[in-house]
């Protein structure tokens, strides 16, 4: 066995990495999700290179964000906004042309549900 001042030592020492782990777990329980995480978990926007015009936005229908709620379908367009801005596309707003589901064979590795088809609008020449 060890004499008792060093192990006393280690216990506190064991003591101290014990309180700072708990007040970091705890502290990092406390903190509010972002208001993107919500975006990135359930959606992802690309740019197919085999249809030139076209982008593609995959979603996901978690529990929280169902297919047929008009609230979490605002919220999708919200983040379709945010992507678009995001990667600077469309700055004269854009259309949905088509929401479809995924094909079985389509290329889907995150297991998204629908895939919106998405063109940018065009500037406007007033002259």
């Amino acid at each position: 066995m060890c004499p008792s001042v060093p192990c006393f030592g280690l216990l506190r020492l064991g003591l101290a990495v014990a309180i700072a782990a708990s007040s970091l777990l705890t502290a990092c329980s406390r903190i509010e999700k972002s208001a993107d995480f919500d975006r990135h978990r359930y959606s992802q926007l690309t740019i197919p290179r085999d249809h030139p015009g076209v982008i593609y936005f995959d979603l996901r229908f978690p529990p929280e964000y169902p297919a047929d709620d008009p609230a979490a379908d605002a919220a999708r367009m919200h983040w379709l906004g945010d992507w678009l801005s995001q990667r600077q596309l469309c700055p004269n707003g854009f259309e949905i042309t088509k929401r479809r589901e995924f094909d079985y064979l389509e290329d889907n590795p995150r297991g998204n549900q629908q895939r919106w088809e998405v063109v940018c609008r065009t500037a406007v020449n007033t002259d």
